[in-house]
């Protein structure tokens, strides 16, 4: 059953995708055709059994009942097959498995199963997931002078008593004994109740009897009854969801949950997006269901208006089974070489190019740093991407699986990106000409970022060219910052500790996507160096909100603080005596904004200076006047683009202003982009570095690029330099 098709086939007029399931209610389970929902809700959790219908089945094929299970109400496990005719040795067919419920007592699970044309039998189990055996060996009822012993449904009253009612076209009831597989009294027979065709779900809530059923054929709805008593008699109330040509047939099963109440039902949509014949081919749906305050049922739209909405969260840190998915459209579940229904190893197959799977309101928390998952591939193999949002929304990792001879393996790749709630896609693409059965999906785990630790990292340019080869990284609790550091910290220590450079971008972008090579080449030569903004994992524009100078002050603050903490890998490692406050542009401003800091020991102020008329200024850009200049307090370099740059008449003018601290000013002829964005940061990273090397680690050979009669970056090519009275 492979479905490559659009939602354009339900009219619905976008891509098959659950980003459309945010405002369209889609069938919960697309693996598998299911009909008949029967929910059961024990301790937090949801279980959900189904009937089957088998794949390109024209009528009722029916072998068995599956399970799958939820904490969330969008994100389903599929544990297989739990139970079928085969649990049955007196029946020897291979067909007839249908509409069953399943109720647990004392510890032991009941399922009532009826078996078409003989009767409603019972399995039971000591787990929810079965085994499930047949305690009686025939049929707990069977009226055999007709086949109206269909569609079982059990409630256990307040008192203790449990009742079963059943049938279509007439509604049969018994009162169950406490051994749960035995009855006294007779098989009563109800009166005829308006509009009932057969699919009974009988419950209680609050001080009201209900009975749900599948409202007369055809097109089937969902009507229901109430009563003040469990035995009836029951006063037909209308519809939970009217007739309507989409419904086709129904199956209702009803719960409270967390607080909500459920209506579960069947429908035929996913079927009708391959073709437009009827088959019994159906899906099982959920909607949001409420009571009025007389206890009768708010009238529902058709599934896909309906609502259904999360309840909580996913945890992704642990060991997740591959076949627990919101969305798998074009997927399959399978077992491993089967040997019963049992076998607890199931899996996701037939993955074709394309295709993904999908978790809603997946908690990253911190985030995600690692991700593992067992694939085994036959023949090629292909790639697992893992995205954010949407199909084709922010990749935070992928693996590639290669040919595994059919054995199952491990593969780990470390990831990034994502923070707090979103949802995750596995989106499989090939990397080969093989587009189909790529390879099968067993189970996968993620590990959070300790607190305090990396979660997102990247080698930029291999590391840089100095001594140090660098990384660039994010780090839990320094939101909107990028950290350049060395990879081997273990040459850092009190001794030789890390100075330290803070940066602010360019524009007051929130990301040195602009400057992330010249950084990372400043790391490279042994410095802490923290960029306002977020990590820029691609090299592409940022077009978020600005930053603000306070990030740049916050960036001093967490070097500090990791240096002090024991259970920092900086700890003992940073020099927080020697801070080079720096930025460009932009930057350069929020720069001299927080000159007047005293941890700060010097400054590096890139294409950038004060305005003297604050006119056509970028908005949200710090403005302080002129008289800031008297706040700095340390030596100060002005690095500019020459007459071409639009900062340069500014950035000179305050060079000029400056004669109480040692100032200098270089320019090179390239304009206001300087060479940032070149490899390693191009041009300006030579002085840059000099200039670090000089204030930061007394560096005397660093100085003679500034000092002297003819300065080392007058060998530069088109360098020029101005200095003032104060340097030495």
């Amino acid at each position: 059953m492979k479905r490559q098709i659009l939602l354009s086939a339900l009219a619905l007029g976008s891509a098959l995708s659950v980003s459309a399931q945010q405002t369209i209610n889609m069938p919960i389970i697309q693996t598998k055709y299911t009909a008949d929902p029967a929910p059961y809700v024990h301790g937090d959790t949801v279980y959900l059994y189904t009937t089957h219908d088998e794949d390109g089945a024209g009528g009722f094929e029916m072998r068995d009942w599956l399970l799958y299970t939820s904490t969330d109400m969008v994100n389903w496990q599929d544990h297989g097959a739990v139970a079928s005719l085969r649990d049955f040795k007196w029946y020897k067919n291979n067909n007839g498995a249908w509409a069953e419920q399943v109720i647990e007592r004392d510890g032991k699970w009941y399922m009532y199963c009826p078996i078409h044309g003989n009767g409603i039998s019972v399995l039971v189990a000591d787990s929810p997931y079965g085994p499930f055996k047949d305690p009686l060996g025939h049929p707990l009822v069977w009226q055999k002078e007709h086949w109206y012993d269909i569609d079982p449904t059990v409630w256990i009253d307040d008192d203790g008593q449990a009742y079963m009612y059943w049938g279509n076209p007439n509604l049969y009831m018994v009162k169950l004994n406490k051994d749960m597989i035995s009855y006294s009294g007779d098989i009563v027979e109800h009166p005829k109740i308006q509009d009932y065709q057969e699919g009974p779900w009988f419950y209680k809530h609050g001080k009201n009897y209900y009975m749900a059923f599948a409202s007369t054929c055809c097109p089937e709805g969902i009507g229901y009854a109430m009563s003040k008593k469990a035995t009836g008699p029951w006063e037909y109330k209308g519809h939970i969801m009217d007739h309507t040509p989409r419904t086709r047939g129904n199956h209702p099963g009803i719960i409270d949950y967390k607080g909500k109440s459920y209506c579960f039902g069947l429908c035929y949509d996913i079927f009708r997006m391959e073709t437009s014949r009827h088959a019994e081919q159906r899906s099982v749906f959920a909607c949001e269901m409420e009571y009025n305050e007389d206890g009768t049922i708010k009238e529902l739209p058709y599934y896909q208006d309906a609502k259904l909405e999360q309840v909580g969260t996913f945890n992704p840190f642990r060991k997740v089974e591959a076949e627990t998915m919101a969305w798998g459209y074009g997927l399959k579940t399978t077992r491993e070489n089967p040997s019963g229904p049992w076998n607890p190893t199931l899996f996701v197959t037939d993955i074709d190019e394309g295709e993904y799977l999908m978790l809603r309101g997946v908690d990253f928390g911190r985030g995600a740093v690692e991700f593992t998952a067992s694939c085994s591939s036959q023949l090629y193999g292909g790639i697992m991407e893992l995205r954010i949002d949407a199909p084709d929304g922010k990749k935070i990792g992928e693996i590639s699986i290669p040919n595994t001879k059919f054995k199952y393996q491990e593969f780990t790749t470390k990831i990034g990106g994502a923070k707090g709630v979103h949802d995750l896609y596995f989106v499989f693409k090939s990397h080969s000409q093989q587009k189909k059965n790529l390879f099968n999906f067993d189970w996968w785990s993620m590990k959070e970022v300790a607190a305090g630790g990396v979660t997102q990292s990247k080698v930029v340019e291999d590391g840089g060219t100095g001594d140090y080869k660098a990384v660039m990284q994010e780090f839990d609790g320094l939101d909107a910052h990028t950290v350049f550091m060395p990879q081997d910290l273990s040459k850092f220590s009190k001794q030789n500790p890390l100075p330290v450079l803070v940066w602010g971008n360019g524009a007051c972008t929130n990301s040195p996507w602009e400057h992330f090579k010249f950084l990372n080449e400043i790391a490279s030569h042994g410095y802490l160096v923290i960029a306002t903004g977020y990590i820029p994992m691609e090299e592409e524009p940022y077009r978020g909100p600005q930053s603000s100078a306070e990030q740049q002050i916050q960036s001093i603050d967490w070097a500090i603080a990791r240096n002090s903490d024991k259970n920092s890998p900086l700890y003992g490692k940073v020099d927080t005596k020697k801070i080079c406050a720096s930025g460009m542009s932009c930057g350069g401003l929020q720069t001299l904004y927080n000159c007047a800091d005293p941890r700060i020991s010097t400054y590096m102020i890139c294409n950038s200076g004060l305005f003297n008329n604050p006119m056509g200024a970028i908005p949200g850009m710090p403005m302080p006047s002129k008289d800031k200049l008297t706040s700095i307090h340390g030596p100060i370099l002005y690095m500019l683009g020459g007459k071409e740059d639009i900062a340069y008449e500014n950035g000179m003018d305050d060079f000029k202003r400056i004669s109480h601290v040692p100032a200098i000013a270089i320019n090179l002829p390239v304009g206001h982009g300087g060479t940032y964005r070149q490899p390693h940061g191009g041009e300006f990273r030579f002085p840059a570095v000099a200039w670090l090397n000089w204030q930061l680690k007394g560096d005397k050979e660093a100085a003679k690029m500034f000092l002297g009669d003819k300065p080392g970056i007058l060998d530069r090519k088109d360098w020029t330099i101005e200095r003032n009275g104060k340097v030495k």
